[in-house]
């Protein structure tokens, strides 16, 4: 193998393509994953490394991309695909070509999952004495940087390279934008080159590039050979060699040093592209485009009366309300009113709680908003919506004058429903607070939404909840929801929330019934309520009377913690405004809406 720092200096270098792809268009029948095969059948892997050898490539990535997907559950096996995969790739590659140990992202783990098993791939490469490395196919630097830092520690002399894939509008599926992938990779000590690899064809893949600075560390390239279609069951990849080689010149920049294929890439395509390199030895230089400015929010809309009060830190009251079942919004509208004239000061609504489907809560806030006047927090769930469509309802929401949403992962789907409905979660509660820090930074600098986030007071380690929310605080979370508390063992947390500057409105639900009462302390995440409480109702309990109680409940809760909190956020227990309205004014009558009274300082 040729030493991996050369790359440094060399001239632009030809990589193989798709290995994952061709080996499925070759071996359609095969019941062995491609990683596998580096076991199970070791002449396919190394025939098609010599094909791209042939075709003019120059260096070849080790046959491990998914290895961490396909080997997580058998330790053993994943370092024998990866010594297996390695030896291939070097046996063939010899003295004429560069071998990158190649990393892939496991979508099946979560990200410390992930780290925890590359680990184990990157031991085994770094016993075979591999030096050149390749993370790929990658949305968010934090996937794999520790892995880099070990690198570092372990083979100094080690050559790093990362590749994020994009999809057409310049976002990862994290929903990293190229402009912070860009500046993370160029501080970076720990990386030598990086670039974009897959989800995009050499067109957009280029239409990207050139928004790169002309300076800076060299780069990586390798698109896919243009966009898939099914057919038969199968995913294919239709663009031509010539025509994937004559488009990926585009991409033949100053800085790039790797170019190559990913996805429905082929020996052929990197045989044209390798041709039309040839003939083409002046590149040209990637020019930046200019952006044309974005200024949704150019003139800034006055703060509406619940921000104002938040800064001035006055007590608040915010009511959750459910949006409506059906496209019917005028009920709500109506029950809104009368909680805007019992002196609620903003509305949050719920998106789709337990998972039950409702009005998409960015709508119907919107509608709200404009025949009430009120501000509102629609809340702002990531297990229906993926970040397209995330990103989608926070343009929306803002072009509707909402400058505040209730950032939350959101319930899981129940089991009876799974076959069905299926759960995105592309994001959880942190990504889809940094989501807003971007895009408030890309289309709302002169006017940025605000975000809130949530806090479970009882949770049985409070200091893991602690540092998540400052992580939330973090990232720009700038109020603070909890859930519903029935006792008075979340005090301490929140006392600690409200020391790192945190406002925090405590929730307070007011209990209906026995049954309620026994159903919410049983099956609801999030909620948990002493054998007090629950004794308080009984099954035979007349409605009046249990409602009675619930309320009461609230009150006593309130006064509980209305010396640690900024307000108040009032669940509204089956859309019974009647029942807010008798929960508001006995916390009135108790004084418990007035400013707190100073603290004995005993």
């Amino acid at each position: 193998m040729r030493p991996a720092r050369d790359i440094l200096t060399s001239d632009l270098i030809l990589t193989d393509g798709a290995m994952g792809t061709y080996y499925a268009q070759q071996n359609a029948n095969s019941p062995d994953s491609c990683e596998r095969a580096n076991l199970t059948h070791p002449e396919r892997i190394r025939n098609i490394h010599r094909e791209y050898l042939a075709a003019g490539a120059r260096l070849l990535r080790t046959n491990t991309f998914a290895a961490a997907q396909v080997g997580s559950d058998d330790p053993d096996q994943l370092r024998s695909i990866i010594r297996a995969g390695y030896n291939l790739a070097a046996e063939c590659a010899g003295d004429l070509a560069y071998v990158a140990a190649d990393f892939g992202p496991a979508y099946n783990l979560d990200t410390q999952e992930s780290l925890s098993v590359n680990q184990i791939i990157l031991d085994e490469f770094l016993s075979l004495s591999a030096e050149l490395f390749i993370f790929e196919t990658f949305a968010d630097p934090a996937e794999f940087l520790p892995l880099c830092s070990l690198i570092r520690e372990r083979a100094p002399q080690a050559l790093v390279i990362a590749s994020f894939t994009l999809s057409s509008d310049g976002y990862t599926r994290k929903g990293l934008p190229l402009a912070e992938l860009s500046r993370v990779m160029e501080e970076s000590p720990l990386i030598d080159l990086w670039g974009l690899n897959c989800g995009i064809g050499p067109t957009h893949l280029a239409s990207q590039v050139r928004h790169l600075q002309a300076q800076g560390k060299p780069l990586s390239l390798m698109p896919n050979s243009g966009y898939p279609r099914w057919e038969n069951q199968r995913l294919v990849f239709g663009s031509s060699p010539d025509y994937f080689a004559q488009a990926s010149l585009d991409l033949a920049g100053a800085r790039t040093r790797l170019l190559g294929g990913c996805c429905g890439t082929t020996p052929q395509h990197i045989r044209a592209l390798g041709r039309l390199l040839g003939q083409n030895p002046v590149r040209p230089a990637v020019v930046p485009v200019e952006t044309p400015a974005v200024h949704p929010g150019k003139i800034r809309r006055e703060q509406d009366s619940f921000t104002v009060r938040l800064a001035r830190r006055d007590f608040v009251l915010v009511c959750e309300y459910d949006p409506p079942r059906t496209s019917q919004v005028e009920p709500t509208i109506n029950a809104v009113r009368q909680l805007q004239q019992a002196g609620v000061d903003a509305l949050t609504l719920a998106d789709s709680p337990l998972a039950k489907v409702r009005m998409d809560p960015v709508s119907c806030a919107a509608r709200i908003h404009r025949e009430t006047g009120l501000p509102v927090l629609p809340h702002l769930c990531c297990r229906d919506r993926n970040v397209n469509a995330l990103r989608s309802s926070l343009l929306a929401a803002h072009s509707e004058g909402i400058r505040r949403v209730l950032a939350i992962t959101g319930d899981a789907i129940p089991e009876s429903d799974r076959g069905f409905v299926k759960p995105v979660f592309n994001l959880n509660s942190l990504g889809l607070l940094q989501l807003i820090q971007q895009m408030n930074q890309e289309f709302f600098a002169d006017d940025p939404l605000s975000a809130a986030a949530a806090l479970d007071p009882g949770v049985p380690n409070p200091g893991a909840e602690l540092a998540r929310v400052l992580r939330k605080q973090e990232l720009g979370a700038s109020l603070i929801l909890t859930q519903p508390v029935y006792d008075d063992t979340g005090l301490d947390l929140i006392r600690r929330v409200r020391a790192a500057g945190l406002p925090v409105l405590v929730g307070l639900m007011p209990l209906v019934s026995y049954r309620n009462a026994r159903f919410l302390s049983q099956e609801v995440p999030g909620i948990r309520m002493p054998a007090a409480i629950l004794e308080r109702f009984r099954p035979d309990q007349a409605p009046a009377e249990a409602i009675a109680a619930g309320i009461a409940i609230a009150n006593e809760i309130a006064a509980l913690y209305r010396q640690d909190a900024d307000g108040f956020f009032l669940i509204t227990p089956f859309g019974r405004t009647d029942i807010m309205i008798r929960l508001i004014e006995s916390l009135r009558r108790s004084n418990l809406l007035e400013p707190a009274l100073p603290k004995d300082p005993k």
